[in-house]
């Protein structure tokens, strides 16, 4: 497979993740914190950016470890310092506001 067929495939998945991230932010997001009695105001589109970039990371991970999947994209992609570094911000800030009570 061409290489840009594989960044476009890419795209196209993180494209995905970012509509499924904003369903889940603004329907199932806002219902955990609210119930945990965090207030969901302010910057909302972290939390969006923050949960579709987990939703990636995780199902990258997944996989790369669980279904075996090896391509040199997602080799590549697991090496990489910028996927762990967008891994561990996306992290925290989806679970920070549990730590803080607050957003």
């Amino acid at each position: 497979m061409g290489i840009w067929k594989m960044y476009a495939i890419t795209f196209v998945e993180i494209i995905i993740f970012l509509v499924v991230g904003f369903l889940l932010t603004q329907n199932v997001l806002s219902n955990i914190y609210e119930s945990a009695d965090i207030a969901y105001l302010g910057n909302v589109g972290v939390f969006w950016f923050g949960l579709s970039f987990l939703l990636f990371c995780l199902y990258t991970l997944f996989r790369t470890y669980i279904l075996s999947k090896r391509s040199p994209l997602l080799t590549e992609r697991i090496t990489s310092i910028t996927f762990w570094i967008v891994f561990i911000w996306s992290a925290y800030s989806v679970f920070s506001p549990f730590v803080k009570g607050e957003i």
